[in-house]
Parts: C-alpha cells; structure tokens; sequence
C-alpha cells in the first residue's frame, strides 16, 4: 500500500508542476483580466482579440461558438491592452441569431467592462467581439461561471 501513496504523491507533484508551469507562461493580459473576473466567478475559456482598424457597420469581426447551459450565470469580461486604440465590445447571440445581450449599451452610449448572463436555454451560442467604432486594438475575452 505505501507503493500506492508513492505513485500517487509523484503524479500530485507532476501535475502540480505542470500547472505552475503553465500558468507562469500565460500572456500577462490574459492573467490580469483573469485576476477582475470578481469573486465566486470560475474561468472558463478566454478569447484574444486582436484586429485593425475596420469600419463601423454594426456588425461585429470575431466571432466564436460556445456552448452555454440552461439555469447557469455567465460573466463575460473585457479587458484591452495598453496600446488599443478601441475598447472590446461583445455581443452574445442565440442559435436564431438574435442578440440576447450586449456589453454596448446603444441608448446609453456605455460600455460595459463586464456583463453578467443567466441562460434560461441550453445551446450552442455565438459570442462575437470587435472594438468600439471598428478601431484597432488587442483585447481579452474571458469567459467564467458565477455560482448563483
């Protein structure tokens, strides 16, 4: 049996390794935005945005699929290099392409730094991101779960 501890507390250290190791390597603007996530928020997955001076159709340039759970609570926080000339915008839209949230308020003119969003449908979802106006710029998408 002490074998078995062995083995087990060498793959525990391995693995401890391994994941200090990758998070020592990470981009530093995907950590900081990680860090503003908020407390009892889980990261998911993130998103890098970069892209160059566009025009301002209303339509935003990187998109991407994710699937989102029915009865869960999503944060979806933006987070811009230095050097960005634009500020990261995202609009989720459904499997009927409809948008059902945005971090640009149109009304408002505000924008957002960070959004929450329950789902109340399980799917398959677009989350689309560009910068204000179609300026240029770098940016961090990242997605988390918030425990209700």
């Amino acid at each position: 049996m002490t074998s078995m501890k062995k083995i087990l507390f060498i793959l525990m250290v391995a693995c401890s390794s391994c994941m200090l190791v990758n998070a020592q390597s990470q981009d530093p603007l995907v950590s900081s935005c990680v860090m503003n996530i908020g407390d009892g928020a889980k990261y998911l997955k993130d998103f890098k945005v970069q892209l160059g001076k566009g025009t301002d159709t209303g339509e935003l340039r990187y998109k991407e699929r994710m699937s989102l759970w029915k009865n869960t609570k999503y944060r979806f926080t933006m987070c811009n290099d230095a050097n960005s000339q634009g500020q990261l915008i995202i609009t989720i839209k459904d499997e009927n392409n409809s948008v059902v949230l945005s971090s640009y308020d149109e009304k408002s003119g505000k924008i957002y730094s960070s959004i929450d969003f329950v789902c109340n449908r399980s799917g398959i979802y677009q989350i689309c991101y560009d910068f204000y106006r179609g300026e240029a710029g770098l940016g961090i998408g990242v997605v988390s779960m918030v425990r209700k």
